[in-house]
């Protein structure tokens, strides 16, 4: 995860702690007024000023974090996975729930691939198999960038080892970069409605057809496909329609009423 500090994050901070703050006197009065009667009536431990502020002083540093870790100009996240069909699910499912708390990805790397000198026969059905693959690695989180990073011939353990394998990942690059601003895939709350909003450009609604597996939603467009992985709330909502606005596809979903008596 790349967390470069700044002066911009800093500052925002120090409104965030305002924020905060006036938030947690009213708490304090009101214990400060409850505490000497209390201690007349009962033999509770009754919370001093001192743990209002150390959780005052805790919000105050969660806010920040989530600031950081929630502006893309700051930080973002990385997907690192194997070629596998469990691996590559799971990862998706990570993906969409980063989505869904705001947080951004900008690169997909996928892990422990093959070389091409390694050595056909015992490996030739391995190496067919992560090709296969990385095709839906590509085809699951178009359009963030995709690198590879080859199976190494010993363990990476130590600084240099870790820099040599960087090098193979990166290459010249500056991997401190955003490697990509946006939200490919996003999911927001409206009312009881949840929206699964899909960067799809030069696509019209005609060209789409969308179908539901469990837990995987299937977007077809033309011979194309792209499965994605659904939050776990969603796995038994009930579709509500789909649009496309602007250049995404917006796929609505209802939460089914709970039965009554």
């Amino acid at each position: 995860m790349r967390v470069p500090w700044s002066s911009r994050a800093c500052g925002f901070w120090n409104a965030q702690s305002t924020r905060t703050r006036a938030r947690v006197p009213m708490r304090t009065v009101a214990t400060r007024i409850a505490r000497p009667i209390l201690k007349r009536v009962t033999d509770l431990p009754v919370p001093t000023e001192d743990v209002f502020d150390a959780a005052r002083d805790i919000l105050i540093k969660l806010e920040r974090m989530r600031d950081i870790l929630t502006n893309p100009r700051e930080s973002s996240v990385r997907l690192v996975m194997n070629p596998e069909k469990m691996v590559i699910k799971e990862a998706q499912r990570t993906y969409t729930y980063l989505n869904l708390y705001g947080y951004f990805t900008d690169l997909v790397i996928c892990n422990r691939m093959l070389p091409a000198e390694a050595i056909d026969g015992y490996f030739e059905q391995w190496k067919a198999s992560q090709a296969r693959y990385f095709g839906l690695v590509q085809e699951a989180f178009a359009p963030i960038p995709i690198l590879t990073a080859k199976l190494m011939h010993d363990e990476v353990v130590g600084l240099e080892r870790l820099e040599e394998f960087g090098g193979v990942i990166y290459g010249e690059a500056d991997p401190t970069l955003v490697m990509y601003e946006g939200t490919a895939q996003e999911i927001r709350q409206e009312g009881d409605t949840f929206v699964l909003s899909i960067a799809l450009p030069f696509v019209s609604k005609d060209d789409i057809n969308l179908t539901r597996n469990g837990d995987e939603l299937i977007v077809h467009v033309g011979k194309q496909q792209r499965n994605l992985i659904l939050p776990r709330a969603l796995i038994g909502a009930e579709n509500a329609g789909a649009k496309m606005v602007g250049n995404r596809l917006e796929v609505r979903f209802r939460k089914a009423a709970a039965a009554t008596a």
